[in-house]
């Protein structure tokens, strides 16, 4: 079964597709169910091999293995993405591409199972609509270990039915299996290679020359580093803006979670708006602040103030920094993954 990843976008009931979702084949010719294999664990996806990295297909997900090359299996993404997360894009015979700054899920269905989460800027060409839906598809690729091909018929048919099959265990040499090594060591990784928080997390830089790193501890198919290097002392000062104790990100992770917690953010006015029916976590009419943050974060957030604070804030400036405190009343709006929160305070 696909392993959810995130909170499902809200939209009305639609019925599913069919069980065979999702990932298709990248081949010209005809191609049939049963050739399909199982994803065994979360698989980040390429653009082309060893290139930049586009999303991740979560465990449990049904591929068609295509064409190889340089140990990577292309295949094909073909699912749905709510709409308002996506652009017209016309870069490199694409026609739409994901613009949620912390990436967003590809389903199986209209709001249904989640198949793979893909990056912000990924392209996409766009297959149809339907609601606040849009079905995309575009061809990736993944490191080959993730797909195991099937046997074809013609070479299973000699076994004999009742004897299930086993591993083979190494030849019996009387010594014991090195263990892995553990010490740190130093490699060299490759212009454009791609520096994440975690093993498939947040992307944090993409290297434009190559640069000597530490290798250290391994996780799967990820390997920890440490790469040294040089920045401007302006960047490092005290201006820097440090991240909230509640992020938006962990409110759209967990949107029932913090509601009712208060927290100080820093962020960057818009402008003065008021609710309406699209908005349903406010009372129509409602004055908010359309603000990006919390800093540093790029996000888009509601800040709900009274009549009084919204004739103090009057004067207010477009792209303006606040320091406020606020307290959470949603995570996340019904349409939008846009967290609601309440003035309690503007700070010095």
């Amino acid at each position: 079964m696909p392993i959810v990843t995130d909170v499902p976008q809200s939209s009305p009931s639609r019925s599913a597709l069919p069980a065979c979702f999702g990932v298709v084949a990248a081949l010209a010719g005809t191609v049939f169910a049963q050739s399909s294999v199982s994803i065994p664990r979360d698989t980040p996806f390429f653009k082309e091999p060893g290139g930049t990295r586009l999303g991740t297909l979560v465990a449990g997900v049904r591929v068609v293995p295509g064409r190889a090359s340089e140990g990577f299996t292309q295949i094909t993404i073909d699912g749905w993405i709510y709409s308002a997360s996506t652009q017209g894009d016309r870069r490199e015979g694409f026609d739409v591409s994901v613009n949620v700054a912390d990436g967003e899920n590809v389903r199986a269905s209209p709001n249904g199972a989640v198949i793979a989460r893909a990056v912000e800027g990924t392209l996409f060409n766009r297959v149809s609509t339907s609601g606040g839906w849009t079905r995309v598809r575009r061809a990736v690729w993944i490191q080959a270990p993730a797909v195991r091909r099937p046997v074809p018929a013609e070479r299973s048919a000699g076994r004999a039915e009742s004897a299930p099959s086993r591993p083979v265990p190494p030849p019996d040499t009387g010594k014991s299996a090195a263990p892995a090594p553990r010490e740190e060591r130093r490699a060299t990784l490759r212009a454009e290679s791609s520096l994440q928080r975690s093993p498939d997390g947040t992307l944090l830089a993409k290297l434009i020359s190559p640069a000597e790193v530490l290798v250290g501890e391994a996780q799967g198919e990820w390997v920890k580093v440490t790469l040294e290097g040089w920045v401007r002392r302006g960047e490092v000062d005290s201006a820097v803006t440090p991240r909230p104790a509640i992020t938006a990100a962990m409110l759209r992770d967990n949107p029932d979670r913090y509601v009712g917690q208060t927290v100080d953010w820093r962020v960057q006015f818009l402008a003065m708006q008021q609710a309406d029916e699209l908005r349903p976590e406010m009372a129509p009419g409602q004055e908010y602040l359309l603000v990006r943050g919390p800093l540093p974060e790029s996000g888009f957030a509601y800040v709900t103030v009274s009549k009084q604070q919204a004739e103090q804030l009057q004067g207010l400036t477009p792209l303006e920094e606040l320091s406020l405190t606020v307290i959470v009343r949603a995570g996340r709006t019904r349409f939008l993954a846009t967290p609601v929160v309440e003035l309690v305070r503007r700070n010095p």
